[in-house]
């Protein structure tokens, strides 16, 4: 399962990065990223950093204090799907649209349909569905903030993300949300998907749970290197997303050997990350 998640993310990547690879326009497009700054100098990549990590630790908050209400955590978690499933449809739709691909009429009739998109992802979470398509848009999202924000704060973000990780796992909120997970899931039956009360914000992978926001990490980097290495050829980029998949494939699985063997739960993003760190400064730089 593992291996089908990180092909969706490929497979996220390639579809994002598609109108690269076919050679039609793309350029910047007509969409702002409030309330994100669009510079790249470094004072802009800070106040970009710092705006991130407060909402993130703000929602993590949420989660954590909503974690026993159930019932608002569950609407909380429609609502936040419903806003995330519109907004990636209608992003891609106005890309392939910028692109020539799509008409202007299928585009106005896909903007509508995106209404119906997000009305079916929270009826799935509803029914507690749908996890590789959860991991799916998250991947789709982690593509979208490449072509959104600056590249030096995509960098600044793949560089932060995983230290952000491991010490919220370990010694903040994120830590105190999956224990609390742990105790309240029901043991898995037959080897099949443990359940957890957090799904929705983690992709269940059978015996495994990948939070959605590794998703996004993970095809921001694969993006990155898309972005960069395209200006070389879509072979080299399309190598470089293929090896990054591997990198991170390798990164997992020292996951589970070390930190899941350790304490029955870890950080999905240090070691992946870690191991291809390398190829995303090799691809700032150039």
């Amino acid at each position: 399962m593992v291996v089908v998640a990180l092909l969706l993310v490929v497979l996220a990547v390639l579809l994002g990065n598609g109108p690269a690879f076919i050679g039609r326009r793309t350029e910047a497009l007509p969409v702002e990223p409030t309330p994100y700054a669009k510079a790249e100098d470094a004072g802009a990549t800070m106040y970009n950093l710092a705006l991130f990590f407060v909402l993130l630790v703000v929602a993590t908050a949420v989660i954590y204090l909503l974690f026993t209400r159930r019932r608002l955590l569950s609407l909380l978690l429609y609502f936040i799907w419903f806003v995330l499933s519109v907004g990636v449809f209608q992003f891609y739709v106005i890309l392939y649209y910028w692109a020539g691909v799509v008409d202007e009429v299928n585009a106005v009739r896909l903007i509508w349909i995106s209404l119906l998109f997000g009305g079916f992802v929270a009826f799935l979470l509803h029914r507690r569905r749908g996890d590789l398509l959860l991991g799916f848009l998250g991947s789709l999202a982690g593509v979208m903030f490449v072509w959104l924000l600056p590249q030096a704060t995509v960098v600044a973000l793949l560089s932060a993300l995983p230290v952000y990780d491991y010490v919220m796992v370990r010694r903040g909120l994120l830590g105190k949300i999956v224990k609390k997970a742990k105790e309240a899931s029901p043991a898995a039956a037959g080897g099949g998907k443990t359940d957890t009360p957090l799904f929705g914000f983690v992709v269940r992978l059978k015996t495994l749970s990948l939070g959605v926001g590794d998703f996004v990490t993970y095809s921001m980097a694969l993006s990155f290197l898309a972005t960069r290495l395209i200006q070389y050829g879509r072979e080299v980029a399309l190598a470089a997303v293929g090896v990054g998949a591997v990198l991170i494939y390798l990164g997992l699985l020292l996951t589970v050997r070390i930190f899941l063997r350790k304490w029955g739960y870890g950080p999905a993003l240090p070691l992946p990350m870690l191991l291809l760190s390398p190829l995303i400064v090799f691809a700032w730089l150039l």
